[in-house]
């Protein structure tokens, strides 16, 4: 029997501190302000008992750690519940929305080209002598007969002089004769000879005086100064060139299209002409001529386009140059910069409420701006313009043109919905 009652002695001291335990883990899990430090009295024990009561302290500080580790649990709960939230707000991409419109959509022939003045000619020095004043610079607009520069002209003047002097005294003699000649005091052949030599002295006062009308250099048409090659004082030989002048007005583009798209073309029809340093920059202009024949090393024909309008251009200036063959009027578009090809497949992010939707669609011409829709939308439907790259099927979606897309809705509303 003793050895019976020990037993039992020394299962309830186990039983007790497992209980007192446990209570300690359901304070700790249900009390949110809890540190995780548990106060554990002291459990006397007699001599045979050392081994629990210090099992018991054992225990005391497994109840400690366990009350650390259901706040620390509590607190990551917490803190998952704001992460989550944050990560939901994350989630919303801000894009910008365009509606599906009606538009006219053209149909262009795409080339490239440097612009060409439609005149542009070397200015050139007729006679030998020092070049005495420049009176342009380049960049300058000059009108027709402006004089751009002088020469010295000593020796034209001398020779003018000549020939001035020359052709007087052969004029006095001239009226002389020919009073005589009508009196018949002298003969014919006399009179020939003094009218001939009057003739030759006027022709040589002409000659002095071109000569000296070349010391002056004149513009031919008007236009402006390209390019000044020579200085004030530099000495120059007939033939040297001074000024390129250039008439940029109208401004011509060279282009070259293959034979059978050039079928489609004729003089006068209308182009797009945008050069590369004004992005969005749109010039109207039109077919001036095309070659009558197909250059044969390269298929192609020479099409001659004319800008009237100089605005940011100048001669030089690479362009695109878009010449109109067709036109779709009165067709669904919405703006090219929506589109995401796919796999060989156009895409377009649909809004629909507060997310997107991925959609195929299939389209027509296209401007540059906006493209024809065939299939896949309907008129008024709203698309992401500006932020597909981050966007997937699904995506929440704020946009920022809430203002813009009214207008546009309203406008889209004004048109029969249907089908495209």
């Amino acid at each position: 029997m003793p050895r019976i009652h020990g037993s039992l002695r020394h299962v309830k001291l186990f039983i007790f501190p497992v209980l007192f335990i446990g209570l300690f883990l359901l304070l700790g899990a249900c009390n949110e302000s809890e540190t995780g430090q548990v106060q554990v009295d002291t459990v006397a024990a007699d001599s045979t008992g050392d081994s629990t009561a210090v099992a018991t302290s054992d225990s005391a500080a497994a109840v400690e750690e366990s009350g650390g580790f259901f706040a620390r649990f509590r607190r990551n709960g917490d803190n998952n519940d704001e992460n989550d939230e944050a990560e939901d707000e994350r989630e919303v991409v801000p894009v910008e929305l365009a509606v599906v419109r009606i538009d006219d959509v053209p149909s262009y022939l795409s080339s490239t080209a440097s612009l060409e003045p439609e005149k542009q000619v070397d200015v050139i020095v007729k006679i030998n002598g020092q070049i005495e004043r420049m009176l342009v610079e380049e960049g300058d607009i000059v009108s027709a007969g402006q004089i751009l520069a002088t020469l010295d002209g000593a020796v034209q003047r001398v020779q003018l002089r000549e020939a001035s002097i020359r052709a007087d005294n052969t004029e006095r003699e001239f009226r002389r004769s020919d009073a005589l000649y009508q009196q018949q005091g002298i003969s014919e052949k006399e009179f020939q000879d003094i009218r001939f030599r009057y003739e030759e002295a006027q022709a040589q006062l002409e000659a002095a005086q071109l000569e000296m009308d070349r010391c002056e250099i004149k513009a031919p048409f008007a236009g402006f100064i390209a390019e000044r090659l020579l200085d004030q004082g530099q000495h120059v030989n007939m033939g040297a060139q001074v000024f390129r002048l250039v008439d940029a007005d109208p401004l011509l583009a060279r282009i070259f299209l293959p034979e059978k798209e050039a079928v489609h073309i004729d003089a006068g029809q209308p182009v797009v002409i945008s050069p590369d340093t004004h992005p969005g920059l749109e010039l109207p202009g039109e077919v001036l001529r095309m070659a009558p024949i197909v250059d044969r090393r390269t298929g192609t024909v020479k099409v001659t386009c004319r800008i009237s309008q100089m605005s940011a251009l100048r001669p030089g200036s690479f362009v695109r140059v878009q010449v109109q063959t067709d036109m779709h009027p009165q067709v669904p578009v919405i703006p090219k910069r929506a589109l995401v090809p796919e796999g060989g497949e156009i895409y377009v992010f649909k809004a629909v409420a507060d997310s997107v939707i991925k959609v195929s669609i299939k389209t027509g011409y296209s401007n540059g701006t906006v493209v024809e829709i065939i299939e896949g939308l309907e008129i008024g439907d709203q698309v992401v313009s500006v932020g597909t790259g981050s966007l997937k099927m699904g995506s929440r979606v704020r946009a920022l043109n809430e203002s813009e897309i009214e207008t546009q809705n309203a406008l889209a509303n004004s048109t029969p919905m249907g089908e495209i």
